[in-house]
């Protein structure tokens, strides 16, 4: 007969039968026994309390090092990637303003000049556009005046940046033949004494030569205000006319609210914050002295007032790294964790001193020492007691031995049976544990960790069936509103089976779940069809909400003008109010007459349409384009007409098949475009855009679709 087939014995009894033997024992060697006895017991409770508390220690001061480099390191990310924002909103500003004086330059043919005054001293400090001249500047020069005046039409673009945007206090652009326009209130500057203009030498300013340089996206070291002791910088890049240098578009702004941001990466009174620049110098910092403070008047470079650990991790931290490490500061050890600004290349550095994170292990030890120093005494009184009873009990031992065994037993075993039942109760749904009983000993800490454990085992099964839930959840609205989005726009085809005289066919694949890019098409009468494609910035669901906007938008204005002109002025308006997001869309719109195939349309900033002529090739129409829609209220569109031909084709995309990308990183372009549409350029609308599609998938392969790609084709037929 094996054990497992053996019958289980109760542990009261097994109990019971012990401590009747080891009573019939004990009048033997009853002093020496219990003596013995004790001090094994007591030396073993001393080890086991020592090596709990050690474990306990190592345990906390491993679990509070790591959350709280995980915090630490979280905290400075965050609070870097909101620095980092106000630089990245500036450089959009700032490319921006460069995009709208490109276009002046490139469209200079087709603008009227606008006059910019000088400064004016009676202004006082009200927020004003003025030009100055440089010393070489030919000003008699016919060519130069009409420079001036072209470029006279950014003021509208200056004045808006300036008091739109708080933090930036000036913005400009300087062109290489020797003037400058620009938006301040602090124009009295340019005067001297004795009230004569003074000359600036826009060419010769770092923010000038910088942007030249560096061909591109430019900022400037950070420096100290001459007005108001703050921090600024410049942002800065340059504008070409056909690879012609034309000059810079910049502007400039404090960095006051930076500090707001470097304070609120300190954690705790002890903890601080700096921001360093990309050579390390030390713009802002929470510190009055020592290391990582910043100078009284000048930059203090961190990367020479430090030395050892921390230099070595503030020259990786400048390089780019987003880290964190324990290290001396003021010979001190803290934790130290960088981020950067991605934009700028500065970083932004917290300091936690070790201490803070080692108090809460060092009161837990000492609160679990004082807890083990109560239990040794609360055994010594038990042991003392039992030793004194015992000695008076041998005399009558025998007589009661059987009743203080089994009295004994049952006190010692039952916590342990309580305990046992209580833990065969926990299985399937039921986790449930609850323990009433107070021993003061193991069978206490076991009792906690059973009820801890079910704790998490509950928790745990919540949070996972929260989180399930609402990945389904989420995952369902996509689905939605991706059907919706669908739904949105024209999907039946043929579109309108009863003409003869034309046939349309339209396709959007988003790039997410939803999409920004949309078209649209409908008749104003019988013989006026019009046609939209637009594309929103960025992708996703801000995407898709903006494009639902633009789409009702314009449908509605469609419907009280045959404008194409006026409906995009209006539409622009109405985009443009309560846009706190500076979402923007760009937007094809023509009205074709079908009988004679005349065609009225505006381009606001979309793609280039193409169309297929009589000799059956389709061409690029490079058409007039305007700015895109939503950004600046109050803008005007030009109308130009076009002709599809009888057996013409008109061809619509957005932007998402030109910048469709493969895997080595290259674009699939117009070029490709074109020899797609040709290979069969007699192909019905729905044939050519599948060519099309098929061409694009073969380039790109396996790499992710990177934007949205709609396209639409229009043929006209001969009747």
């Amino acid at each position: 007969m094996n054990d497992a087939n053996k019958p289980m014995v109760p542990l009261e009894k097994k109990v019971f039968r012990a401590i009747l033997r080891l009573l019939l024992v004990t009048l033997l060697v009853v002093g020496a026994v219990i003596v013995f006895q004790l001090l094994q017991l007591r030396r073993g409770m001393i080890t086991a309390n020592v090596e709990t508390g050690q474990e306990v220690e190592s345990i906390s001061s491993q679990a509070m090092e790591e959350m709280m480099e995980e915090n630490l390191l979280r905290l400075t990310a965050e609070k870097a990637s909101a620095a980092d924002k106000v630089f990245s909103d500036l450089g959009q500003t700032v490319s921006i303003l460069a995009k709208n004086a490109e276009y002046l330059y490139e469209n200079d043919a087709k603008i009227d000049g606008v006059e910019v005054h000088l400064p004016d001293r009676k202004n006082g400090d009200a927020l004003d556009v003025y030009v100055t001249y440089s010393d070489k500047a030919d000003q008699s020069s016919k060519k130069f005046q009409t420079e001036q005046e072209l470029l006279g039409n950014l003021q509208w673009d200056l004045l808006a940046v300036t008091s739109e945007h708080e933090e930036v206090n000036s913005d400009y652009f300087a062109a290489e033949s020797g003037f400058m326009l620009q938006a301040d209130n602090v124009y009295q500057e340019q005067f001297d004494d004795e009230g004569n203009l003074l000359t600036f030498e826009a060419k010769e300013r770092p923010w000038y030569q910088g942007a030249v340089e560096a061909n591109g996206l430019y900022f400037t070291e950070p420096t100290h205000d001459a007005s108001t002791g703050d921090f600024a910088v410049m942002c800065s890049i340059p504008v070409y006319d056909r690879k012609e240098l034309k000059g810079v578009a910049g502007a400039g702004m404090y960095l006051t609210s930076l500090k707001e941001t470097v304070s609120e990466a300190v954690i705790g009174e002890s903890g601080s914050a700096c921001l360093l620049d990309g050579n390390g110098n030390v713009i802002f910092s929470t510190r009055n002295s020592g290391e990582l403070s910043a100078g009284a008047e000048d930059l203090a470079n961190a990367l020479d007032t430090t030395k050892g650990d921390l230099k070595q991790f503030l020259i990786e931290a400048v390089g780019g790294t987003q880290a964190v490490s324990l290290t001396a500061v003021d010979g001190e050890n803290a934790y130290v964790s960088c981020s950067p600004l991605g934009t700028v290349g500065w970083t932004l550095i917290s300091v936690l001193p070790e201490d803070i994170v080692t108090a809460p292990t060092q009161s837990l030890t000492g609160a679990l020492a004082t807890k083990n120093d109560e239990m040794l005494q609360q055994s010594d009184r038990r042991f003392l007691t039992a030793f004194i009873t015992l000695l008076v009990a041998v005399v009558v031992l025998m007589l009661v031995a059987n009743l203080v065994s089994k009295r004994l037993s049952s006190r010692l075993t039952q916590p342990i049976v309580a305990l046992t039942d209580k833990v065969r109760e926990i299985e399937g749904d039921n986790l449930s544990f609850t323990w009433d009983q107070h021993t003061n000993d193991e069978i206490d800490v076991l009792a906690n960790s059973f009820g801890t454990m079910t704790k998490r085992i509950e928790q745990y099964i919540a949070d996972i069936t929260a989180i399930t839930a609402e990945k389904e959840r989420i995952g369902a609205e996509l689905s939605v509103a991706t059907q919706i989005q669908a739904d949105m726009l024209p999907c039946i085809f043929p579109a309108f089976p009863e003409r003869e005289d034309f046939d349309i066919y339209a396709s959007m694949c988003p790039a997410k779940e939803v999409g920004g890019d949309f078209y649209d098409f409908f008749l104003m009468d019988d013989d006026h069809l019009v046609m939209v494609m637009a594309d929103v910035s960025g992708k996703g669901v801000p995407a898709a909400l903006f494009m639902v906007i633009s789409k009702t938008i314009i449908n509605n204005q469609a419907q009280f003008s045959d404008s194409p002109k006026q409906i995009l002025e209006t539409a622009n308006n109405l985009l443009q109010e309560n846009n706190a997001e500076d979402m923007f869309v760009t937007v094809w719109l023509g009205i074709l007459e079908i009988s004679t195939g005349k065609l009225k349309a505006v381009n606001a900033g979309h793609e280039y349409p193409v169309i297929r002529g009589t000799d059956g090739k389709f061409e690029i129409l490079k058409d007039k384009h305007g700015m895109v829609l939503g950004t600046i209220p109050g803008l005007k569109y030009r109308e130009y007409d076009a002709e599809i031909e009888e057996g013409g084709c008109l061809f619509l995309y957005t932007d998402g098949v030109a910048e469709a990308t493969d895997a080595k990183n290259e674009l699939y372009g117009t070029e490709r475009m074109l020899e797609a549409l040709n290979r069969d350029p007699l192909a019905n609308p729905q044939q050519l855009l599948v060519n099309v599609r098929a061409d694009i998938d073969a380039f790109v392969g396996d790499a992710p679709q990177f934007d949205d790609i709609t396209m639409m084709a229009m043929e006209r037929k001969k009747q």
